[in-house]
Formats: structure tokens, C-alpha cells, sequence
């Protein structure tokens, strides 16, 4: 009878352990295997980036596939709050995946949850840019929608923020459409006043009253990606699988147009962009004029857009920049590592069995 209460303890400790490692523990052990990418300046500062997490919302999705998705990005998203310890938390976009269908309480719940998944301590600060799934395309904004959602998560179509004298440009990628909508007008004339200061703190001697900061390239963050045709061009571990890869973008729905890249980039003169919107990898060259970046389009945080969601890892100073783009456990992963846990367990104890005859 001992025998048998020993090994059902076993049994239950060990069903508990391998919960305790498949839903906690993994995410830390797969985050820690990334790491903060180096520069030679000591005084960098750490710059997290993810997009998409695409919060299910009150109408579409299933309740278990809502609190499964919900439940992996928290636990990921603590564990590498907890490793990595960022300065700065970026969001690039459709934080919700139904926010623009939501009434003003269903979307004050979208907010709390989160703001709860994605929780950050003092003293990290947290910006998020806006995402169709947020506010709608251009053409499908609901009245107030847009207002909503700057008022309650703080991210205006314009934002310019100063961290460590390192310069970040937040943009709504629908406001960028190039018609007198007063959203994109509002957006125009705060993009034409930030491209004065930062061309009066470049050149001083330029202008009588300049900025009060020292000037940088900025680094641009915004949901869609700049102007391209396709993906065709990527060729990411993580880019889109052919024959995907290949289709043709729409025009101002799954990249901003032609004209928008070129204005947005003639007026700030970025030295980075980073992107999301298409749920995949990308790493493109830009070339406009005299200025010269790269663009990154980060994939999906969101077990529901990939099976191997990323986030990226950005150490930043005022002329100098490295980029380490990180994974999370796959959830094919987590099941497999469960079950060869069980079945471990169960030979361990089927041993002790027979040892014990």
C-alpha cells in the first residue's frame, strides 16, 4: 500500500512539474537563448520590438483559442520583460484584431486585457503605434474610432519621443493616404512642423529659434510596411512561404503608397523603419535620394498568425544601431515536449514497478 501511495505521488509531482515547465519555465528557457545585440558605446539603450499580437475581441474566435493565444503571449511577453529587462516597449499595430467593430465598453475591456498580457514595470515605457484591425482602413474609420483609440492608449498619428538622444517618429500608417480627410491633413501639417525642428537641430544655423535637442537620424515605427509590390524580395528565415511570397501587395492596404515613402521619408530622413502588418519577416535596403536604411517588418507576436511568433531585440545610440530578431517556443514544441515528458514519467514509474517485484 506504501508502494502504491509513493508511486501515485510520483505520478501527481511529476504531472505537475511538466505543467509547471510547459506552461511557465519553456518560455524562459527559449528567451534566454537571445540576446541584446552589441555595440561598442557602453551607454546603448535597449529597445524591444513586437507587432501584431491581434487580441481576439468580443465576435469572432473561439473562447479556448481567445484564452490559449492570450495565455502564451503573457507568459512570453513576462519572460522576456524578466530576461531581457528592456528600456523602452514598441508595438507596432493591430494590438486588437477587432477594435474597430467595438463599442466604447468593449473596447475599454480590450484595453485592460492589454494592458494586463503585456504589462511592464516602472521604469519601462511603453508606445504603440495604430493598426487597421485597431481603427479600420483608411476608408472603413468609424467615427471616432481613431480619437478612441489615441485617447486611451496615449498614440497620436504623429508622436516624436527622445530616448537617451536617440529620436523615434510614430506614424499611423492610414493617415498617410494622401487626401484631405482631416486625419491625414492633421497628420501632414505634424509631419511638415517635426521635419522643421529636426532640420533646425541638424543645421542650427538654418533658423534663429531652433529645437532644445541635440539632433539624430530618427528611427521610424509605423503598422504598414513602406512602399512594395510584394514580398518577393524577402528572403528572411521567417519571410512568407512561396508561392505567398509573390503576391502582389494592394496599394495602401498592405504597404503605404509610393508617395507617402517617398514624402515621409524626404521629410524625416530616417536611418530605420521597422514595420509589421504582413505577420512575417522582412529586411529590405531603401535608397531615396541621399539617404540610405534598411527596413524591418517584424512578424506577428501571435501564436494565431505563426507558428513561430518573434519579437526583436534593438540597441541604439545616436549614430549606431544592431538588431537580434528572437524567437518563442513553437506550440508544436510545447505539446511534443509534454507528451515525451509524460511518457517518460510513465516508463520511470512502470521501472520502479518492476525493480520493486
Amino acid at each position: 500500500m506504501r508502494r502504491v501511495t509513493k508511486k501515485a505521488f510520483i505520478f501527481l509531482f511529476g504531472l505537475a512539474f511538466i505543467y509547471f515547465y510547459c506552461e511557465y519555465l519553456i518560455y524562459l528557457v527559449v528567451v534566454a537563448q537571445c540576446a541584446w545585440p552589441t555595440l561598442q558605446n557602453a551607454d546603448t539603450l535597449k529597445v524591444l520590438i513586437i507587432a501584431d499580437p491581434h487580441l481576439l475581441g468580443p465576435f469572432r474566435g473561439h473562447w479556448l483559442d481567445k484564452w490559449r493565444r492570450e495565455w502564451q503571449m503573457k507568459q512570453a511577453f513576462q519572460a522576456i520583460m524578466t530576461l531581457h529587462e528592456p528600456e523602452v516597449v514598441f508595438v507596432l499595430g493591430d494590438l486588437f484584431d477587432e477594435g474597430e467593430w467595438t463599442d466604447h465598453e468593449q473596447f475599454k475591456d480590450y484595453v485592460d486585457r492589454f494592458y494586463n498580457i503585456f504589462y511592464v514595470p516602472e521604469p519601462t515605457k511603453m508606445y504603440v503605434t495604430v493598426g487597421n484591425h485597431d481603427i479600420g482602413f483608411h476608408n472603413r474609420i468609424w467615427r471616432g474610432s481613431a480619437e478612441r483609440f489615441e485617447k486611451y492608449l496615449k498614440a497620436p498619428s504623429v508622436q516624436h519621443i527622445i530616448l537617451k538622444e536617440n529620436h523615434f517618429v510614430l506614424l499611423n500608417s492610414m493617415a498617410l493616404e494622401g487626401d484631405n480627410c482631416r486625419l491625414c491633413t492633421t497628420a501632414r501639417r505634424a509631419i511638415e512642423k517635426l521635419s522643421d525642428s529636426l532640420r533646425c537641430a541638424e543645421i542650427p544655423s538654418d533658423c534663429e529659434n531652433g529645437p532644445k535637442f541635440n539632433y539624430s537620424k530618427p528611427i521610424l515605427m509605423q503598422h504598414f510596411p513602406l512602399y512594395r509590390t510584394s514580398d518577393s524580395k524577402c528572403t528572411d528565415e521567417d519571410s512568407p512561404p512561396l508561392p505567398e511570397r509573390n503576391k502582389q501587395f494592394r496599394n495602401k492596404i498592405d504597404a503605404i503608397s509610393h508617395e507617402a515613402t517617398e514624402y515621409i521619408v524626404a521629410k524625416l530622413k530616417p536611418r530605420a523603419v521597422f514595420g509589421g502588418h504582413t505577420h512575417h519577416g522582412c529586411l529590405l535596403p531603401h535608397s531615396h535620394g541621399d539617404t540610405e536604411f534598411l527596413e524591418y517588418s517584424v512578424p506577428s507576436f501571435s501564436w494565431r498568425n505563426r507558428r513561430n511568433p518573434k519579437y526583436m531585440l534593438v540597441s541604439l545610440t545616436p549614430t549606431d544601431y544592431a538588431v537580434n530578431k528572437c524567437g518563442l517556443p513553437k506550440e508544436a514544441t510545447v505539446v511534443v515536449t509534454a507528451v515525451v515528458m509524460i511518457i517518460t514519467l510513465v516508463v520511470l514509474l512502470l521501472r520502479m514497478s518492476v525493480m520493486g517485484r
